[in-house]
């Protein structure tokens, strides 16, 4: 069951791999999640940037995942794109999963701090 689209974004940076969400990230669809954050980076790459700014929720099994995903990566290979005042920006504050991920406003902003592969 899906409650969130996914769609490849852009980056200045060809060797950063982009992903777009929208909707609700919930245990309904975190293996879902999953799956296409393996598909991206076994197909494509070295550094993986996800846009979450149009993402509305975020429950303890798609943070699950976003933990394994930073963990596997490490911080300089692995960013999240929230609205500063946003919900899940708060969420992603108590969790402090900006130890793990980092943690940007902008795509390219981001990007740019990814240091290259």
């Amino acid at each position: 069951m899906t409650s969130f689209q996914v769609e490849p974004g852009a980056a200045d940076d060809p060797e950063v791999v982009v992903l777009a969400f929208t909707g609700e990230l919930d245990l309904t669809n975190a293996s879902e999640l999953e799956e296409h954050l393996e598909r991206a980076l076994t197909a494509n790459g070295s550094r993986l940037v996800l846009d979450l700014r149009r993402v509305a929720f975020v429950d303890s099994a798609a943070l699950h995942v976003l933990f394994r995903t930073a963990r596997a990566l490490g911080k300089e290979r692995f960013g999240l794109v929230v609205e500063p005042q946003s919900a899940i920006a708060r969420v992603f504050e108590i969790v402090r999963i900006s130890q793990m991920a980092r943690i940007g406003d902008s795509i390219d902003d981001l990007s740019a701090v990814l240091p290259p592969a």
